[in-house]
């Protein structure tokens, strides 16, 4: 028996995460700032989810919706690279010159990680998580451990790239902030929610987007290593 700091720290880290994300919403929605509202969702979907695998006291929704949760997550991502590749191509960027197609590559994994992880599942114990209570003693196998070898390579990863990104992130603000017009925040606030807005949006600085990509570096990882004891 594992002690449960091992197994309470994880998910309490996961639910700051995941409240840090709902947070950003709530913020770039009040200070009228850039942000990717469905990226920070599906973090916080995340975060949240894995708590409740870790600590059965954490659990949130059952696991049959979180399972349509991020099946739509999957076909959202998946729609939305299709989107981007049919309008940028495979090798270049968007309007904000920050995300390219292996930008919506890396949700769709984290979102396929998560939908495999909840459909592999079986409860150990009619009142235990569903997955994690591995970590405290009996728990569960994975019956296809290729597939699930393959969905722990792919998080880490989209660590590394997102660990990447931070340094990406840092030359695209600093071009943006030398191109961007005095009045442009005034500008936007006078704009509203229509398409105006969100033009004037893409030129403005996005809401700390190192934190941002921190807190997908630290779901990356938690994935891989509840994938890792699902094997």
């Amino acid at each position: 028996m594992r002690p449960t700091w091992l197994v309470h720290l994880p998910a309490v880290l996961m639910l700051v995460t995941s409240t840090y994300c709902v947070a950003r919403l709530v913020a770039a929605r009040v200070w009228r700032r850039s942000l990717y509202r469905d990226t920070n969702l599906t973090n916080a979907a995340d975060g949240f989810a894995m708590a409740g695998m870790l600590v059965g006291g954490f659990k949130t929704l059952p696991d049959g919706v979180w399972e349509v949760v991020f099946g739509a997550f999957s076909v959202w991502f998946v729609v939305r690279g299709i989107r981007f590749a049919t309008r940028h191509g495979t090798g270049t960027v968007d309007e904000d010159h920050a995300h390219s197609l292996s930008h919506y590559v890396s949700h769709l994994t984290m979102s396929g990680a998560m939908l495999y992880m909840f459909l592999e599942a079986s409860p150990a114990s009619a009142s235990g998580p569903a997955v994690m209570s591995a970590m405290g003693g009996a728990g569960t196998t994975s019956n296809t451990t290729a597939l699930t070898l393959l969905l722990t390579v792919a998080p880490l990863a989209s660590a590394f790239w997102h660990a990447d990104g931070m340094s990406r992130d840092t030359t695209v603000r600093r071009a943006a902030s030398t191109a961007l017009p005095p009045r442009a925040p005034a500008l936007l606030a006078g704009l509203g929610d229509g398409p105006d807005a969100t033009q004037a949006a893409v030129a403005l600085p996005r809401l700390a987007p190192r934190l941002e990509m921190a807190c997908r570096i630290a779901l990356c990882i938690a994935m891989s290593c509840m994938l890792v004891l699902m094997q």
